[in-house]
């Protein structure tokens, strides 16, 4: 009895996932796209119990149904889009590491899925897929241009606005892939959280997400920061033709990492000096909102790195 319930039980549970996030995805595919990013979760919930070969078959599987209901070209990029990061995920929670080192391996392996589904749509369709979010831009600017025109401005004013438009979309498309990994990180880390939530309730522990105002940057953060610029300014020198490009995006994401460590800063005094957690949240919220508030808390989140401002470093060592 115990033998077969060893394979009837994970049998059942897998059918039980697999329907239900095919019905997930054709939901996300016809109506509702925003709730394609919990499609790991599923996956990575029966893997973190049952194993990450079984959790790879259901995926396969998985992926094979849709391709079935919606079109095999579809179902070829969900497997290609979220098997590495429901997989990297389960292994790494199943590996017991650390909450940051599972999002991080989940938020690469998403980021890189999604630039070669990128690339393998271009190649297959012969359209750049930045090319058609070039094109998206420009409709919209077009449209808000058309609707600047019917307030009564004058042309000085639009062409203004045109340009300041102008310029933001085009700083968009250079940041491009610092976006995607911010989405990566967004997606990883929901997915992460809720898996937490659901083995729970099954009985199952996993270490919990830290709390914010415990977020610090790897010790080696600034070690691995400075050999990244270095290695671009070298680079700069063999070929230039991308320099400015990946200087940019490079620029924005240790800049992101400043200002999380900021945030993590200001809610640990605010939490100090007993902040309740509703006000503590809306200062938070104004923090991120307000752009010129941003610099102030990216050096902020500096000054933690190097005088570890909390002593987290200094309890962990202890």
């Amino acid at each position: 009895m115990d033998k077969e319930n060893k394979w009837i039980t994970p049998l059942v549970e897998g059918i039980g996932v697999m329907a239900s996030i095919v019905i997930v995805s054709l939901v996300g595919i016809y109506f509702f796209p925003f709730i394609l990013i919990l499609y790991p979760l599923g996956f990575i919930v029966y893997g973190s119990k049952h194993g990450i070969i079984p959790s790879g078959i259901l995926l396969l599987i998985t992926g094979g149904l849709i391709g079935v209901a919606v079109d095999v070209v579809s179902g070829i990029i969900f497997i290609i889009a979220f098997a590495p990061v429901s997989l990297g995920m389960v292994y790494s929670i199943k590996k017991r590491r650390k909450p940051l080192e599972i999002l991080l391996t989940g938020s690469l392996l998403f980021f890189v899925s999604v630039i070669f589904v990128f690339g393998a749509i271009g190649n297959l369709s012969g359209i750049s897929m930045i090319n058609q979010i070039e094109q998206t831009f420009k409709e919209t600017l077009f449209l808000q241009v058309e609707m600047l025109q019917s307030t009564g401005l004058s042309n000085l004013e639009i062409a203004r606005f045109r340009q300041m438009l102008e310029d933001a979309y085009r700083y968009m498309l250079l940041i491009l892939p610092s976006i995607i990994m911010v989405i990566a990180f967004g997606v990883s880390y929901l997915n992460y959280l809720l898996t937490g939530v659901i083995l729970r309730l099954m009985g199952i522990g996993i270490l919990p997400m830290p709390r914010l105002y415990k977020f610090s940057v790897p010790n080696n953060f600034a070690l691995g920061m400075i050999v990244m610029f270095a290695g671009l300014y070298i680079g700069k020198g063999l070929d230039g033709k991308y320099f400015d490009t990946i200087l940019l995006n490079l620029v924005v994401l240790v800049g992101l990492a400043f200002i999380l460590q900021g945030i993590a800063v200001i809610d640990f005094f605010l939490l100090k000096v007993k902040f309740n957690r509703l006000l503590r949240g809306l200062l938070i919220v104004f923090t991120i909102v307000m752009a010129p508030v941003l610099t102030f808390v990216s050096l902020l989140g500096g000054v933690d790195m190097i005088l570890d401002l909390r002593k987290i470093r200094r309890r962990k060592s202890q």
